[in-house]
């Protein structure tokens, strides 16, 4: 019998067809294309979610400030200063140490109650004599502390910690002062002749400020800046150790503060503390300091001064906000390794659109540009300037 001839068609076999080799460039070059379009907007949509969140960290902040100034009716303290009076140093000009941050005071209001009940608040963070367990608290990561933008700064940047693994890093900046001149924007600071053109910020080294200083509002008052981006472990310019050149005191009740003497405390120890740090970048090993980038160490905080490069030039050619911020590292005009340049000791981000966010005394947080003027900055951080304020936002 025969087959029928439709059906010896059916069941032939068909030849199988796949893609051309220029098929398949041109749909790999239309993926790339599609991935090259998609990534900037990824990038970006991931990059406003790290902002947010660090403008939550610092409302979070803000609130835990205001929780704090609430109970015990003054503000927390800056962490340092320069003397202006005989208060606590017979020569004007001295550095003013207090043993508490501003982030270790605030810690109860911050939800990180398991550490502030377990802090001796009479020692400072290094402390470990008699069973002190502030170096081995200090060694916490606490997130609310740091800014999510910030890529740079690794976790080893905060110096290795004697207890294991390093101490605890912070990427903003509590307000102490700032020294900038009225008139012409240099940098006039504090000294041996007198307080020039320094103005406490209304957080104080020795816990005196209220909101009755914000004289000019606490709506016009910052209390911390952004200081994100640090690329190293710094020492800081004050010694670690009392009988040096820094005078170390603690707070007491309703801002009666005493100074520390021998026995108050043990000196930073030269292993665990990173070395001297002159100013300029020039590190002298043994001798004990302090290390600005910890949220356990007093000087976290710092005044506003401007770029060290530009602290008598008139008028200034580099922002308050973000200064020296390219090249990256500042460069040879400023490097960030040296003190005042670009993310060390002054208001600095990581975050697009150059500028940075600032918390201010009524818990608010907003977002400043780094083209505000020299002056405008100057009066936030003067709590009682009692001038016409310039524009900030």
């Amino acid at each position: 019998m025969r087959s029928h001839p439709a059906a010896r068609s059916t069941l032939s076999p068909r030849p199988l067809r796949g893609f051309t080799l220029v098929e398949l460039l041109v749909v790999i070059a239309i993926i790339g294309t599609l991935v090259g379009l998609l990534l900037p907007a990824v990038q970006s949509a991931r990059e406003a979610a790290r902002k947010s969140s660090c403008s939550n960290n610092l409302r979070q902040i803000g609130i835990g400030i205001r929780g704090y100034e609430s109970a015990s009716r003054r503000y927390p303290t800056s962490g340092e200063a320069t003397a202006t009076n005989t208060r606590y140093a017979a020569t004007l000009g001295t550095n003013l140490m207090n043993v508490n941050s501003c982030f270790v005071q605030i810690l109860g209001f911050i939800e990180e109650s398991a550490i502030a009940t377990q802090w001796t608040i009479t020692k400072p963070y290094w402390e470990t004599a008699n069973g002190c367990q502030n170096n081995k608290l200090a060694g916490t990561d606490i997130a609310t502390f740091k800014c999510p933008s910030n890529s740079r700064s690794l976790p080893s940047f905060g110096g290795a910690n004697p207890n294991g693994g390093f101490y605890g890093r912070t990427d903003y900046m509590p307000v102490a002062y700032t020294d900038i001149d009225p008139a012409t924007g240099q940098r006039l600071k504090a000294n041996s002749s007198g307080a020039n053109a320094y103005k406490n910020g209304l957080l104080t080294v020795d816990q005196s400020g209220t909101w009755q200083w914000a004289t000019d509002g606490t709506s016009k008052t910052v209390l911390l800046f952004e200081d994100a981006g640090r690329d190293q472990q710094n020492g800081g310019k004050r010694e670690a150790k009392i009988g040096g050149d820094t005078v170390w005191i603690r707070s007491g009740a309703n801002g009666k503060a005493t100074v520390c003497v021998a026995g108050d405390f043990t000196d930073g120890n030269a292993t665990d503390m990173p070395g001297w740090d002159d100013g300029a970048g020039n590190i002298t090993a043994g001798k004990p300091a302090t290390c600005p980038n910890r949220w356990g160490d007093p000087d976290c905080a710092s005044g506003v001064s401007g770029a060290r490069n530009e602290e008598t030039t008139v008028p200034r050619t580099q922002p308050l906000i973000n200064n020296n911020s390219t090249p990256i590292g500042g460069g040879t005009a400023c490097p960030w390794k040296g003190n005042n340049c670009g993310p060390n000791d002054e208001p600095f981000s990581m975050h697009s659109g150059d500028g940075c966010y600032a918390v201010f005394a009524d818990a608010s947080v907003r977002w400043l540009s780094a083209n505000l003027d020299v002056q405008a900055i100057r009066q936030l951080c003067d709590p009682g300037d009692g001038e016409v304020p310039k524009a900030f936002e």
